[in-house]
This record gives C-alpha cells, structure tokens and sequence, in this order.
C-alpha cells in the first residue's frame, strides 16, 4: 500500500467505529417504538393505528430522504449529513419524551427523526466507509453495518431496563443526550479522506451524467426493477412489522417488556451472523437463487411466530433464525447491483433500493396498525407478511446471475 492508502485506511478506522455506533443508536432509537407502543396504548389512550403512524412517517421520510442524503453526501461530504443526522435524531426523539398529543409525535418521532434516520443510514454509512479503503474494504463496511444489527442488543436491552425503571420520558431524554454527544463526537473527529492528486482521471464519468438519465437507465433496468420490488416487500415484513409489533406482539403472548427486548436483542445478533455468512456464500453460489431462498426461508419464520407463546426459547429461537435471514439480504442485493448495474451509480442504486424498502416498511406500519384495530390480533399481520416474503423470493428468483460463481468454469445465468 503506498503512504497515502495507509493514512486514509488509519482515518478510515476511527470512522468505522463511528459508523457502528451511529447505527446502532439510530436503529435502536428505531425499534424502541415497539418496546413504548403498549405504554403509549396504556398511558396516552393512543390507538395501535396512531402509533403505527408515527413509525410510518419515519419510514416515509427515510423513503424520500435516502436518496438526498447521498446526494448531499456526494457534494459535502459525509461528516456534515451524518452529524446533521445525529443532531436531527436527538431533537426528535427529545422533543418525543414531552409529548401527550399523538401529532406532535407525528412531528418530532416521525418527521423530525425521519430526517435523522434517513441521514444515518446502511448505504450513507457503506458509502462513506468505502472511500477511505483499497484493502479490507469489505470487512471494513462489514463491521460498520454491524452496529445496526449487532449494536442494537446493548441498546435495546439498556432502553428496555431504563424504560421499567425511570419510564419511557426519561429514557428518551437520556437516549437524546447519547445522540447530541455522537453529534460533538462526529463534529470533531470525523476527518475526510486524503485525495490522491492524479492528471489522468477519465475525462468522463458516469457521475457527469444527468441525475435524469440516471433514474431513466436505473427505472428501465430489468434486474433494478426486480430488485427493488423484491426490497420494497423486504421492508414490509422486517422494519414494517417485526420492528414495530413484534415487542407488543411478545408482550400480548405473556412475555414481560424485558424478555421481549432481550429476543429482540438477540435478532440483532443474529443480523451480525447472517451478514457475515450470507455475505460470504454469496461470491460461492448463485446470488438470486441465494436471495430467494432467504425470503422463501423468512416467509416460514412467519408461522413458527405465531407458536411463540408455547414457550420463551421458542421465541428465542425465532428470534435468532429471522436476525440471519433480515439484515444479510442487503449486502447480497448490493453484490448483485455491483455487477448487473455497476459500481458507477451504486450510491443512487442502494440510495433508490433502499427509499423501497423504507416505503415497504411505511405501508407495513401502517397496514398492521389498521389490521390489529379492525381484529385486535397479530396473526392475520404475520400471515400476510408470509405471503408478501414468497412474493419477494419469486422477484428475486427472476433476477438474472452474470456472474461464475468461485470454482465454476461458466456463467451460472444468461
């Protein structure tokens, strides 16, 4: 490696540790909704559809925003979207733990922290990650997208236990001072990487390109448009439903808030473990038969969810199977994208996919507060999430490999 590659690599580091706490307190922050749902239900007199709203906005936000963010990111840098991100998060969820009327929490929890989760997030941090690294630049991504699955076991559990012991206002306030604190922190120590200076740069870039001609080529794009139909359904039955209901859901079965967070904690590890196989079995085999079997594998998760009042290992063990089958599906569509699409107009690309499934998770809010209020039940939401996951591994299936696998002589695909 020469000098250069070695002291962007030595800044790179401090920002993947960055990067990993972020999305861990932004995720989290996310999925707390599930842990205050019952207490908002309880103590406010909210409905379970009111509630639902306020996460949709979020996930409507991050659909409109995502691709912002990384355009912003491309022209100022990702130090300044992530900071404003972080600060945005803080102000909203602080301002969350004062609210009695559902629309302010529409405002602040939904809008407000909208902005904030669409500004840290997988594809902003992947993105920002990817340009301090020519070595380890996948392992170094890999520990970074970490933080929003693996990271969010302490943060979950620490929230669950301060929720049940000083209430879910102060709770939020302290979860805004951490977030205000990242804020100091990326302010201060988040250095861009060195540019190399070189005369012989391409005279022509995608990047010169129209943002029009752009979004024309990506929309008529076959396996873009599988994709991302394929992600859409993928935020319904992850961020849409198990990130909001499947807390209230654990606590409904007889479950304390605590062993509810602690199952979800352990998806989140269950997150890290499928990142790192699925990652690695997809350069060994056929990508989209991978990725359909991972859906066809989630849409069956679905029915062992409805047995987990049986028993708490058995919620568990839910738990545990669902977290490697969510999060790995990210990086397997990114390594598809690389080389169907291009590296050239990744950032769009992921950015787009990404809007997808954030509106996915939007309707999926939605639609399981509505269902829950017109059945007051949660399996006609799990059902329908079965059936929208085989829908997603039907779209992935249709998606073509251009890619020999390590170990074959040809092409697995036209």
């Amino acid at each position: 490696m020469t000098d250069l590659d070695i002291a962007n690599q030595r800044r790179g580091w401090l920002v993947v540790a960055i990067g990993f706490v972020s999305l861990a307190f932004t995720f989290g922050a996310r999925s707390s909704v599930s842990m205050v749902l019952p207490l908002w239900q309880w103590q406010l007199g909210w409905t379970g559809a009111q509630v639902a709203t306020g996460a949709s906005v979020v996930f409507a936000m991050m659909a409109l925003g995502s691709p912002i963010a990384g355009n912003l990111m491309d022209r100022y840098g990702g130090r300044l979207v992530i900071a404003l991100g972080l600060a945005a998060l803080a102000l909203g969820i602080g301002s969350t733990s004062y609210v009695s009327d559902p629309y302010f929490y529409f405002i602040f929890f939904g809008i407000v922290g909208g902005v904030g989760q669409a500004s840290v997030s997988i594809p902003i941090v992947t993105a920002v990650v990817s340009g301090y690294f020519n070595r380890l630049r996948g392992l170094a991504i890999g520990i970074a997208v970490a933080g929003a699955s693996a990271g969010q076991f302490p943060i979950l559990s620490g929230l669950g236990i301060m929720i049940a012991a000083i209430g879910w206002r102060v709770a939020y306030q302290v979860l805004a001072v951490i977030l205000g604190l990242l804020t100091l922190l990326v302010l201060l120590t988040f250095k861009p990487p060195i540019q190399k200076e070189s005369n012989d740069l391409p005279a022509h870039s995608v990047h010169d390109d129209q943002l029009s001609d752009r979004l024309k080529h990506l929309f008529g794009n076959r396996t873009f448009m599988l994709l991302l139909g394929a992600f859409t359904l993928c935020g319904f039955t992850t961020a849409g439903v198990i990130d909001v209901y499947f807390i209230p859901y654990a606590i409904s079965c007889g479950f304390t808030l605590i062993e509810g967070s602690t199952a979800y904690g352990i998806h989140g590890l269950g997150n890290l473990v499928g990142v790192i196989l699925f990652s690695w079995l997809a350069d060994q085999v056929h990508r989209p038969r991978l990725l359909a079997l991972m859906f066809f594998l989630r849409a069956l998760t679905f029915i062992l969810l409805m047995f987990i009042a049986a028993d708490l290992n058995v919620m568990f063990v839910f738990a545990a199977i669902f977290g490697v089958l969510n999060f790995a599906t990210f990086p397997i569509i990114a390594n598809i994208v690389a080389t169907n699409i291009g590296v050239g107009i990744i950032g769009l690309t992921l950015g787009l996919l990404f809007g997808g499934h954030s509106l996915g998770a939007a309707v999926g809010a939605m639609v399981g507060g509505w269902i829950f209020d017109l059945t007051a039940q949660y399996y006609w939401i799990w059902w329908l999430s079965s059936l929208l996951a085989i829908f997603a591994g039907i779209f992935a299936l249709l998606v073509n490999e251009n890619r020999v696998p390590r170990g074959n002589g040809s092409p697995t695909s036209p």
